[in-house]
C-alpha cells in the first residue's frame, strides 16, 4: 500500500487530497495543528487507512516529534500543503511586517523544516516524491497579469521563495532518486481562494492526481499548473 502524508489537512486542498487518497485505498497520514478541531477531517478517520497526527509546520518540536512518531516508516508521496495567507497589512504604506515575518515562517521554513525531517522516510518508499503546493500568484514573469487581482505582498514573496527553496532542493536530492514538484493548484474555492474562485477543490485536486501518475522523476524541479501545463517562474 503507498503511503501519503499531507499537512495542512483540516481543511481546503489538504483535506480533498486526505479524500481522494483515502478513498483510492492509499495509507493516508493527514496532520493539522488541531486535527480534533475539524469534524471533517475526523469523519475520515473512519476509514481505517486514515490517521491523525498533530503538527505545526512552524514548531520545531512539532516537527521533530512527528518524525520520531512515524518511526521511519516509509513516505511515497509527501505534500507540503500547509500556509497561511494574511490579508492584514498587504497594502505598501500599511505593511503588516509581523505578519509577513509569520508568512515566511509557515510558507517557506515550515514547508523546509517538513522536508527536512522527513526526506528519509521519503528515500525509504517505492515513489519518492515531494510535492510543495505554490500558487501561480508566486511567478515573477506573469506578475504584470496579476497584480491587479491582490498586492499580496505576504503571500506572493513567501511562495516565491518556496518555489526557489524547493528548486534547490530537487537539485540536491535528484541523485537519491528523490522527485521534487511545485505545483500551483489554481483558484480554488476554498476559504483562501473565496467562493467565486474557477475550481472546486474536487476539481483541482484529481486533476493534480492524474499528473502525478507520471513518472515522479520526469516531474522533478517543474512548476506545474494543476493540469500539467507549465507555469513560468
Amino acid at each position: 500500500m503507498s503511503r501519503v502524508l499531507i499537512t495542512g489537512a483540516n481543511r481546503g486542498l489538504g483535506l480533498e487530497f486526505a479524500r481522494q487518497y483515502s478513498a483510492d485505498g492509499w495509507d493516508v497520514i493527514a496532520t493539522a495543528r488541531n486535527p480534533k478541531q475539524s469534524e471533517e477531517l475526523q469523519r475520515l478517520t473512519k476509514n481505517k487507512n486514515v490517521s491523525l497526527q498533530t503538527l505545526d509546520v512552524a514548531s520545531d518540536d512539532s516537527v521533530k516529534h512527528l518524525a520520531e512518531a512515524l518511526n521511519g516508516r516509509p513516505v511515497d508521496l509527501l505534500i507540503l500543503n500547509s500556509a497561511i495567507y494574511t490579508r492584514d497589512g498587504n497594502k505598501f504604506g500599511e505593511l503588516n511586517f509581523a505578519g509577513w515575518r509569520e508568512s515566511f515562517e509557515t510558507n517557506v521554513l515550515g514547508a523546509m523544516r517538513v522536508a527536512e525531517a522527513l526526506i528519509q522516510n521519503v528515500a525509504a518508499s517505492k515513489r519518492k516524491q515531494i510535492v510543495a503546493i505554490s500558487t501561480g500568484m508566486a511567478s515573477l514573469q506573469t506578475l504584470g497579469d496579476t497584480i491587479g487581482f491582490e498586492s499580496a505582498y505576504q503571500y506572493r514573496s513567501s511562495k516565491a521563495a518556496l518555489n526557489m527553496a524547493m528548486l534547490i532542493l530537487a537539485h540536491e536530492v535528484k541523485p537519491q532518486g528523490i522527485s521534487v514538484l511545485i505545483f500551483s493548484p489554481g483558484w480554488v474555492q476554498t476559504d483562501m481562494g473565496g467562493p467565486n474562485a474557477e475550481l472546486t477543490p474536487e476539481q483541482s485536486i484529481a486533476a493534480m492526481r492524474k499528473v502525478l501518475e507520471r513518472n515522479p522523476m520526469e516531474l522533478t524541479g517543474k512548476f506545474l499548473s494543476y493540469d500539467g501545463t507549465t507555469w513560468p517562474w
